[in-house]
């Protein structure tokens, strides 16, 4: 007995050695992190500005891992940024330190300039985003296009091509880079509502040989052209050849477009092939006809990020900047404190003091030598830079951590100890959003090319008096029915279902936590199987199994929608806000004008068409405020220097429309439409009906990771028009309104019926 007790307290202090171990890492890896997003984002050397940013985060969480204590955990990270931020000084948390101003204040201070950062929200070198950050006293870089793919397109009309299915192929491989080849196909259609869609987003083209990849698809009712093309996503360079679409015409396979590009000249494209296939080269990508020695000839799509930037003369976004001399001190993880100066003397050329360049091409060599194939999800690296990228972008410029109330510290730690559990992309995907999940931000998607979960079955369910319930089937051979509830989903209670999807969905309200989680409900790889078990109208039930054949983009054009303008009576107009563009509300004017109730439908995305509220305002907007960019210019959010604050600036627009007017809202109206709603609401402008918007509003700022992974977030405060909350609560309707399973299965629209029954009992 005394041999196994001794046994079992070996393999205890055994396993606490390798738990120890694995919590010395994290910590590492998070003491890296927090001392990255001080220096990348506050500290203002001339060295730190220009590092790929990136492969650093890759680069350095792999250095520090292995530290054993806070010593060796000291030296590395001082190594590791030495070359790049040499008057930061990291030390032990019992250590006493003083920062000497002197150090970094050269011998003729006043022929140097101060140079240090200012940040409008986080600015990502788009000239035209509402976030900017630069430097003071340094010119301002701009990338020429925010948008990371260079794309070509060939428009064909379609119209004679409706309800006929077609293939679009071509010949693609990779030559270089981590960026990805893609086929595109998009069908628009005479309504501007939209089509078919497939990009190859859930299987992108890397490999190194010449294939023939396709998209398969039908051609809408209403469908107004067909645009085919390809685009290089990322940086690197993918060759094409041999396009063809080919179209069923009763059984027999029509050409109707093809280019090889044998007609071409070989050399550069400025904007488009003879065969009218346009380029886009605003985005900073090079298109290029290419020619072997049997005189084969191919379109070349290559990036060009040096190309890609312009540079301006210095600016200033506003008056506050840290002060000369300036500095912060930081704990880090790990049992450790940093000094990070903020400011810093510059010549034109140089900030002072300048750092070891031979240190510093050692640093650029060992981050351009790490292979652009171990930049994925699959390798522990790749994931532990995503977290450190991740995590320092929310942490400095995330404007709700108010509302989130979460310990974003204690988060980075979990998603640390979580990156080194996972195994492939889509697991890192996973925690990523579960990370920022805890955010509750509406505009957070996490999104990979690796991922597979791509299509649903043809349905689509809601929870409906806490059931869920099939509200929408678009395929009559399946044995489903408005209104059947789903009782089990592959084996498991809905219930159980949707809370294990929850986590993973950053949401500021219920509302929009539902819609998204009944979308992504339905989502798995291509054909693959979903097993329902269902409970119809008459009590009996039904064991089924769909198979999921429709991408997100054909499940989204397939549903009903109403028509853009409509009479649904004698006077009284109806107006799907998602669906008519602004032109046609024009046009129906003097229609609307004459109406005596006007009801308009904001359950989804408004279709550029805000102008509308012109025609309600009876004085002009005078709110101003409701849309605030923090300035940033210390870490952590302390001490936020202001605010750019915008409006609308909206003003009436004649003939004013005298209408009863009632809007229609739920929680799937998002940003755009919640501005949109924010106007109605405040000026009183009509009734609302329905449910709680999403609570969610801002323009978006969405960053990349190291191996593709791309997050979108909201960069800015908005707040209602009154100064009072808008994140999380939404736009609170006047008349609440909840769907009824016997609506459902009667295909009523009950939200619509409540609005005429308020139109008829003329209680607005």
């Amino acid at each position: 007995m005394k041999q196994r007790a001794f046994f079992l307290l070996l393999v205890t202090l055994a396993f606490g050695q390798v738990y120890a171990q694995q919590d010395r890492k994290i910590e590492n890896v998070a003491a890296f992190t927090q001392l990255y997003g001080y220096v990348r984002y506050f500290h203002p050397s001339d060295e730190a500005a220009a590092i790929d940013w990136d492969r650093f985060a890759v680069y350095g969480s792999k250095q520090v891992e292995g530290c054993k204590n806070p010593e060796e955990l000291k030296a590395t990270l001082a190594a590791l940024f030495q070359p790049i931020a040499p008057t930061v000084q990291v030390y032990l948390e019992n250590e006493e330190v003083t920062f000497n101003v002197k150090e970094i204040t050269p011998a003729k201070p006043k022929k140097h300039k101060i140079i240090a950062w200012q940040h409008a929200g986080m600015g990502q070198g788009d000239k035209n985003s509402p976030y900017q950050s630069i430097r003071l006293n340094r010119p301002v870089v701009y990338r020429a296009s925010s948008n990371p793919f260079g794309p070509v397109m060939k428009p064909i009309e379609a119209s004679a091509y409706q309800g006929k299915e077609f293939v679009f192929t071509g010949r693609v491989k990779r030559t270089a880079g981590s960026g990805t080849g893609h086929l595109w196909v998009r069908v628009d259609k005479k309504d501007n509502s939209k089509g078919f869609f497939d990009n190859m987003g859930s299987r992108p083209i890397k490999s190194d040989q010449w294939a023939t990849y396709e998209i398969k698809g039908k051609v809408d009712d209403g469908a107004e052209r067909i645009v085919v093309g390809a685009f290089l996503l990322g940086e690197g360079e993918v060759l094409l050849d041999d396009f063809s679409l080919k179209i069923n015409n009763n059984g027999n396979w029509e050409e109707v477009y093809t280019e090889q590009f044998t007609g071409e000249k070989e050399g550069k494209i400025n904007k488009s092939l003879s065969s009218g296939l346009a380029t886009n080269t605003e985005n900073g990508y090079f298109f290029t006809i290419q020619q072997n020695k049997e005189a084969d000839k191919w379109l070349a799509i290559s990036s060009n990020p040096g190309g890609s930037e312009k540079s301006q003369k210095p600016a200033r976004l506003y008056d506050a900047q840290p002060k000369p001399g300036e500095y912060v001190t930081k704990s880090l993880s790990g049992g450790l404190k940093v000094i990070v100066p903020l400011t810093l003397y510059g010549t034109d050329t140089q900030t002072y003091p300048a750092a070891n360049s031979n240190a510093l091409s050692e640093l650029r060599s060992k981050l351009e030598a790490i292979p652009a194939s171990d930049i994925n999800g699959s390798n522990l690296y790749t994931r532990l830079g995503g977290v450190t990228v991740t995590w320092n972008v929310f942490q400095h410029f995330y404007p709700y951590f108010d509302f989130a109330k979460t310990d974003w510290g204690k988060d980075l730690r979990l998603a640390l100890s979580k990156a080194y559990t996972d195994k492939t992309a889509v697991d890192f995907q996973k925690t990523l959003q579960l990370l920022t999940a805890k955010l509750k931000d509406g505009h957070v998607w996490v999104t990979t090319a690796e991922s597979k979960a791509t299509h649903q079955p043809p349905i689509t369910w809601e929870w409906v008096e806490n059931k869920l319930v099939i509200t929408d089937v678009f395929d009559n051979t399946l044995l489903l029915v408005k209104g059947d509830v789903v009782t089990a989903i592959d084996g498991a209670a809905p219930e159980a279902v949707f809370e294990e999807l929850h986590q993973y969905i950053s949401a500021a309200t219920e509302g929009w936590l539902h819609y998204r989680a009944q979308s992504e409900s339905l989502l798995g790889e291509p054909e693959s199987i979903l097993q329902l078990t269902v409970l119809k109208a008459d009590n009996s039930t039904a064991d089924l199994q769909l198979k999921r054949t429709l991408s997100r983009q054909q499940a989204f054009a397939a549903m009903p929608s109403p028509e853009g303008i409509k009479s649904l009576a004698d006077g009284i107009m109806y107006i799907n806000i998602g669906k008519a563009p602004m032109k046609d509300i024009q046009t129906a004017m003097p229609q609307l004008q004459q109406s005596k109730a006007i009801i308009c439908d904001l359950r989804g995305y408004p279709n550029g068409n805000h102008g509308l509220i012109e025609y309600l305002l009876p004085e002009p907007d005078n709110s101003k405020k409701w849309m605030q960019v923090p300035y940033i210019i210390y870490p952590d959010q302390e001490k936020i220097a202001g605010y750019r604050e915008m409006g609308w600036g909206m003003k009436p627009k004649s003939p004013r429309l005298t209408a009863k007017v009632i809007f229609l809202i739920d929680g799937q109206a998002i940003s755009y439409a919640e501005s949109y709603m924010s106007f109605i609401e405040h000026y009183k402008l009509a009734t609302i009906v329905g449910q709680p918007t999403a609570g969610t509003n801002g323009n978006i700022n969405p960053f990349t990771l190291p191996g593709g992974y791309r997050v979108s977030w909201t960069g800015m405060k908005v707040q209602k028009h009154d100064g009072s909350p808008l994140h999380g609560v939404g736009i609170i309707p006047d008349v609440f309104v909840e769907k009824t399973i016997k609506g459902v299965r009667e295909s009523r629209d009950e939200f619509l019926e409540k609005a005429l029954e308020l139109v008829a009992s003329e209680t607005l």
